[in-house]
């Protein structure tokens, strides 16, 4: 089964791939925003940053 990013890169299952502590989605390795030790999407990235800036 093939994944797509929302970047469009096709992931296949072996692929080097990140998934969202948040909300679980699954996208590519360069899509990924680390932050501390978790790994976020864009997304949940920009609510966590967010949150810790109010």
């Amino acid at each position: 089964m093939l994944t797509t990013c929302e970047c469009g890169v096709t992931m296949e299952p072996s692929s080097r791939s990140a998934q969202c502590q948040e909300c679980g989605a699954v996208g590519c390795v360069s899509c990924a925003i680390q932050i501390d030790t978790e790994t976020y999407c864009r997304w949940c990235a920009w609510l966590v940053t967010r949150g810790r800036v109010a």
